[in-house]
């Protein structure tokens, strides 16, 4: 922890703790493991972008739309929580009566829940009325240094009526590029959906739990509920998409969890989310650490 004085700090990082419980005396364990083990979330990189490209869009002979959904997440992250995390489907199929544009990150480290997204409409079918979707890859393969705030652009748009229509537009948006630092540009593909879809009550941002929003300070500018469905909230919450629904007038949701009327809590309130808690402060959510 002197290395990295926040790291226990930290509700993104989940920790394991293994004892020895059965070695006898204190020697039988000299020969065992002492220490910390890190795993790392895999970085989305081009070789793994052109594999889940094939695997998304079934290039792989003799692979049903069921069978990749499998193959796809035993691939993908922490294999145990990801063969857990139906996330998308689970709050699409509990929230049928949301009336608005679905916001996509389609980034290579969204690979696991765009297969979920693809799977639910492919099973649903789209109905007759055109649905607006916008997905986005945070700059398609823009060199992360030449990002620009509201600028990074990488945002494919179209009001579609078929499943067909939805996997053409996904894939263009996927063969664009696959993301590459940290921070993604949810708020611009936000900004162009309300754009694009004047009539929309609301957005719902398929968002990926681990990354920030690059373009962050460019929330004012949202002037619909976003309903922010949170993938990989498994360790804990980023407090940036708390942020995001309550000034939005919008809502959070986790596999099992639906957090909503976030503009009614007041200064030094708290809520709790995935049994972890967080604390309003000067209009932004912080999480309150267990001692």
């Amino acid at each position: 922890m002197r290395i990295f004085p926040k790291l226990d700090k930290n509700l993104l990082v989940e920790w394991k703790e293994t004892k020895y419980d059965s070695c006898g005396e204190k020697e039988n364990t000299s020969d065992k493991f002492h220490g910390f083990a890190i795993h790392y979330r895999p970085k989305p990189s081009e070789e793994t972008w052109k594999k889940e490209k094939d695997i998304l869009f079934g290039k792989k002979p003799g692979s049903s739309a069921e069978s990749r959904s499998e193959s796809c997440v035993a691939e993908s992250g922490p294999p145990q929580r990801f063969q857990k995390d139906e996330i998308v489907s689970k709050v699409l199929e509990r929230k049928k009566e949301w009336d608005g544009a679905i916001v996509g990150d389609l980034t290579g480290s969204m690979f696991p829940y765009t297969q979920q997204l693809f799977l639910y409409f492919k099973l649903q079918t789209l109905k007759k009325n055109e649905k607006s979707f916008v997905f986005f890859n945070d700059g398609d393969l823009t060199p992360n240094e030449k990002k620009l705030v509201g600028k990074t652009g990488g945002i494919y748009f179209q009001k579609l009526k078929s499943y067909e229509e939805l996997e053409k537009l996904a894939k263009a948006t996927i063969s664009g590029g696959y993301g590459g630092d940290g921070p993604e540009n949810d708020i611009e593909a936000l900004i162009k959906a309300q754009a694009v879809c004047p009539e929309c009550k609301e957005l719902i941002l398929i968002a990926d739990n681990f990354s920030t929003m690059r373009d962050y300070s460019l929330m004012s500018q949202i002037q619909k509920p976003v309903r922010v469905v949170l993938c990989g909230s498994f360790a804990g919450i980023n407090t940036e998409y708390l942020d995001l629904a309550r000034n939005t007038k919008g809502s959070v949701h986790t596999i099992e969890e639906d957090l909503e009327n976030l503009m009614e809590l007041n200064e030094g309130q708290t809520i709790e989310l995935n049994k972890k808690k967080y604390v309003l402060e000067k209009g932004r959510f912080k999480p309150i650490q267990s001692i």
